[in-house]
């Protein structure tokens, strides 16, 4: 992910974000295993890996996977907690603003998770396009992010979101009591409000508008405060290439608004 407009992960924030994607993440990887095909293929790369947990699922259906985030924090903890038991990913330092398809094999999936918010606006659309550029054709692109009525959400709503989460997970036993504590705790540390709080988001309705310009006839799904985009590269020449995009086939996926579906911002 790019550190353009968010506050950069130190080494503690890497623990805190890895601890908390492990008690939220259910709804994304459940969402992620409808997705990522069976059969998986040769070539895999998250975009924005974080601490490599989605790198791991990939890694179980792909033969080689490339993990690249920005944040040095981050890739050390993905090599020192996951690198040893998966030989086959490779964790890269790199920026989502300088991918270019020339330097890469065409990857047969490729996925970016709560990342592309942290790329400069008037940057995105040249970023989009140098995704797709990188899928093989026949190939998969799932890129999921984080959306909010207004570009930025204030303190306040993720303090009293904390709340409303805890309430809900002690009322009706939705996770051991430990674990939502736990949660509450993460979601009102100091830092980690300073980080979601430096975050720009796109409303829900820009997300789809400038993300199915760049992948034209691709699937869209509702996750918690984010939404989701399925894609298959065609596989035809120019001249049938329209045609095939609106009738390439997605997998089905059944929207979700449940609040652990995944970072909140």
């Amino acid at each position: 992910m790019s550190a353009v407009r968010a506050l950069p992960f130190d080494h503690h924030m890497a623990i805190h974000f890895d601890r908390f994607a492990e008690l939220v993440g259910g709804p994304l990887n459940q969402y992620l295993e409808s997705v990522i095909p069976k059969q998986g293929g040769q070539r895999a790369i998250d975009l924005g890996c974080g601490t490599g947990r989605h790198a791991v699922l990939l890694a179980s259906r792909y033969q080689q996977v490339r993990a690249i985030d920005i944040s040095t924090p981050m890739m050390d903890f993905a090599r020192a907690r996951r690198a040893r038991a998966l030989p086959n990913i490779t964790y890269q330092e790199g920026d989502l603003r300088r991918l270019n398809a020339g330097l890469f094999d065409p990857y047969d999936f490729i996925l970016s998770a709560y990342a592309l918010h942290h790329v400069d606006d008037h940057e995105l659309d040249q970023v989009l396009g140098q995704i797709r550029r990188l899928v093989a054709p026949g190939g998969r692109v799932v890129l999921i992010d984080n959306v909010a009525p207004t570009p930025q959400v204030p303190r306040r709503w993720f303090i009293r979101e904390a709340i409303r989460i805890l309430a809900v997970d002690l009322l009706r036993h939705r996770r051991p009591a430990g674990e939502a504590l736990e949660l509450y705790r993460l979601n009102i540390d100091p830092a980690w409000l300073d980080h979601v709080t430096s975050d720009r988001f796109l409303t829900p309705q820009q997300f789809t508008q400038r993300y199915g310009a760049v992948f034209p006839g691709a699937r869209f799904t509702e996750l918690y405060r984010a939404r989701a985009l399925c894609w298959t590269c065609p596989t035809s020449t120019p001249a049938g290439q329209a045609r095939r995009e609106r009738s390439a086939p997605t997998p089905p996926s059944k929207p979700t608004t449940d609040e652990q579906a995944g970072k909140p911002a």
